[in-house]
Formats: C-alpha cells, structure tokens, sequence
C-alpha cells in the first residue's frame, strides 16, 4: 500500500513539473495581425497628430541638399520633400545627419525618414523599405582640359580616385579593376578640391552632383564618358512603418501627377526626372 501511495505522488509531482515547465502559448494569427496593424500605424498616427515629419537629409550634396550662401537648406530634395509633406497635410522638418549614421539614426527613431538622395540597393533593402522617386547614375569628374586624357571609368585603372564614403559612388569605384589608390571623404567639397589641388586624378560622383559643381565651378573640372550604374533612389522608411509608407507613395505620386515634380525637377536640373 505504501508502494502504491508513493507511485501516485511521483506520478502526480512528474504531472505538475511537465505543466510548469511548457512553453507558452502563442497568439493566434487574427491577434498577431492585429498587433502588427496596430504597430505599423504608430508613426503616421504621431506624425499627423503633431503635424510634422521628421526628415535626415545630409547637408553636403548639392544640388540635392546643401547649404547655399546664406546657409539654408536648399535642393531637389528639399522642394520635392516640403511638397510630399503639403500633399500628407504635416510640415516638413529637416535634421542634417552625417551619411555614415544617417541609417542607424532612423533605427533609433531619431527621425521618422530619410529623404537625402540614397539609392536602393539590395543591402539596404534589407534594413528599411524605399518609396522611390528619381534615379541617380554615376559619372566621372576629371581636371579640366582632362590632361591624362581620362575618356572612361576604365581609363581610371592606376589612377587615384575620390569619392564620398558610404555612398553607391564608393562602391561603383571599388567595381573599377585596377585602380591604384581609393580615397574617401565625408563631402564632396573636399573631393573636388583635392582633386584642384592635383591629390586625385579622378572622382567618382552621382550625376546630379557632377553637373551641378560642374555648372557652378565650369573651370574647375570636365565631366567625361557615360553615366554608368544607373540606380533607383528612395524615401528610406522603417520596415514597421507600412502605413507610412504608403502614405509617401501616394503623395509622390500626386505631385508628380499634377505636375509639382516636373517644376521642381527642372528648376534644379533643366529637365522631368517624373517620368524616369
């Protein structure tokens, strides 16, 4: 009898040890979802209660954003951004942020996007979602009068390079075999007047970038061969904020629709870049 008794209390602690020790269980998927929905809305809802969106654009990429003499934030950018958010019904706010933080800067909530000329590639992808918006090659920027008779991106090979770090420029130059020295800079400015210095014999620079230094500094530089690694750009968006996302598309496309875009377009670059 004794036996049986202890049997029925091994029996009944072993019962009570299985239960304490079982995993949870898990939501099912309607209150998931609804979870998720829920936390997807939260930017545009803050955004739109306080009536402004948080814009990081990094200052230093004329004619996309940049400071002119007077120090404003001027550029394609800047006019395009201000419309998306009139069509949202918010303000614009502008924060400038280094490039090589600006993306761990919208991780960290710092900001509710980015709207600073950053190409979609793949990597990126992988960190936030994009609304795009214009497209961006690349081109090369020699001395003038182009003294190493520098015709192409290939002609680059046992030269010494410049671009900004941290951009697709960067990663186009470390496509380029046999270049003999690649160097980085935190803005173009410095770039090219290293370049006027004789410190570099080439850079690799966005094409909007290159023509507008081009058309403000025409002694300074040639421009030469073709645009090459033509990318799409984005609105960078956190991959929680769906809603918000949407809410950018549907205003980039408005203001290409009713022609918004194409006056900005060809007020910084003599052309419609709405239709690319």
């Amino acid at each position: 009898m004794k036996k049986l008794i202890q049997f029925v209390l091994i029996l009944a602690l072993a019962v009570m040890a299985t239960a304490c020790g079982a995993q949870p269980k898990l939501p099912d998927a309607s209150t998931k979802t609804k979870d998720q929905s829920s936390a997807k809305g939260d930017t545009l809802a803050q955004i739109k209660k306080q009536g402004v969106i948080k814009i990081a654009v990094d200052d230093t990429f004329p004619p996309m954003e940049y400071r002119n003499d007077k120090n404003e934030l001027v550029g394609f950018d800047i006019d395009l951004a201000n419309a998306v958010a009139k069509e949202m019904g918010v303000k614009a706010q502008f924060i400038p942020s280094a490039w090589d933080g600006i993306l761990p800067g919208l991780d960290a909530k710092q900001y509710d996007i980015i709207m600073s000329s950053m190409n979609i590639t793949d990597e990126r992808k992988q960190k936030v979602d994009f609304v795009e918006y214009t497209k961006l090659g690349q081109v090369v920027a020699v001395k003038t009068g182009n003294p190493l008779n520098i015709k192409s991106k290939d002609d680059l090979s046992g030269k010494i390079v410049g671009v900004q770090m941290g951009t697709t420029s960067e990663n186009a130059a470390k496509e380029i075999k046999g270049i003999k020295e690649l160097k980085t800079y935190n803005g173009y400015t410095d770039v090219f007047n290293d370049m006027a210095l004789g410190r570099l014999q080439g850079v690799i620079v966005a094409e909007a970038v290159g023509a507008y230094y081009k058309k403000t500094k025409p002694d300074a530089f040639d421009v030469i061969g073709d645009t090459f690694q033509s990318l799409p750009v984005g609105i960078a968006v956190r991959k929680p904020d769906d809603s918000l996302q949407e809410a950018l598309q549907k205003a980039v496309q408005t203001v290409k629709d009713n022609g918004t875009y194409a006056k900005i377009s060809k007020e910084w670059f003599g052309t419609d870049k709405s239709k690319e």
